[in-house]
């Protein structure tokens, strides 16, 4: 992430309760009518960075598992406040993470990973064992496989 301190652009964006508002935008803000919400509230105003996602290879295609990005809100009043934040995109809705919360998500997932293995190896159990009883049975006769009266 590029050092934002240095950024010397703004943006003026036009809100509906504060008139013409213009801000410092950081560097790494994508500046899209998204994040500025022209027209809107100054409260809703918000500094985005492009999204990084986190993609698990499947039989069926790549899709995202995870999805995050770098996030300022100059004017809010609710947490985290004005500080940059990591928003994080789980099952549909937009959870905010400060760089406490994100090690604590990395831990989970870690053991998220871990449980995967496991059940990875009770899947292997079980195909083993449905192999050996498979084996241990005879295909059932009839006339259309030559095998029967």
């Amino acid at each position: 992430m590029p050092d934002h301190d240095n950024s010397s652009r703004t943006v003026t964006v036009p809100t509906c309760d504060h008139g013409p508002v213009t801000v410092w935008e950081p560097d790494w803000c994508t500046g899209s009518d998204r994040e500025h919400q022209f027209g809107g509230y100054r409260v809703d105003i918000s500094h985005t960075s492009p999204d990084y996602e986190f993609t698990v290879s499947t039989s069926r295609g790549t899709p995202v598992v995870l999805r995050a990005c770098f996030e300022q809100r100059p004017f809010t009043e609710c947490p985290p406040g004005h500080v940059p934040f990591m928003n994080v995109e789980m099952d549909g809705d937009w959870h905010p993470h400060g760089s406490d919360d994100l090690r604590r998500l990395s831990d989970t997932l870690t053991a998220h990973a871990d449980r995967l293995r496991e059940l990875a190896d009770g899947l292997d159990d079980l195909t083993n064992a449905f192999d050996t009883t498979k084996k241990g049975t005879s295909a059932p006769t009839s006339p259309e496989n030559g095998h029967g009266d």
